[in-house]
């Protein structure tokens, strides 16, 4: 990967749903799950404490998405595309949380 992520962000490579062949959906949902591939050093907060990265390569992470109420974007992470291959930046304060196995095939298509 070519992308180096900075202070206390991260790069996650989304699961992306597969749609059905024989229905039309109209799928406008985000991707709300995936795999950390990189990870910042952490930063240095006021104090002058420098504080680790809680979150490590290889994470299994669940994200937030778009708050559907409002249609107003609360999270901060842009796509990023790399061979073809799409990529989450954001911070890790944007995972909502982590889980030790790898995500099933019904975790990611519900």
């Amino acid at each position: 990967m070519k992308l180096k992520p900075m202070k206390d962000k991260i790069v996650v490579k989304p699961y992306i749903r597969k749609l059905s062949y024989f229905l039309i959906v109209n799928n406008q949902e985000r991707e709300n799950m995936g795999q950390v591939v990189a990870v910042g050093p952490g930063r240095t907060l006021q104090s002058g404490r420098f504080e680790e990265m809680p979150i490590k390569v290889g994470a299994y992470v669940r994200f937030g998405t778009m708050n559907k109420d409002t249609g107003e974007e609360y999270l901060k992470y842009f796509p990023y595309f790399e061979d073809g291959v799409k990529y989450l930046v954001m911070s890790w304060q944007d995972i909502c949380w982590e889980q030790e196995e790898p995500f099933t095939e019904e975790q990611i298509n519900a």
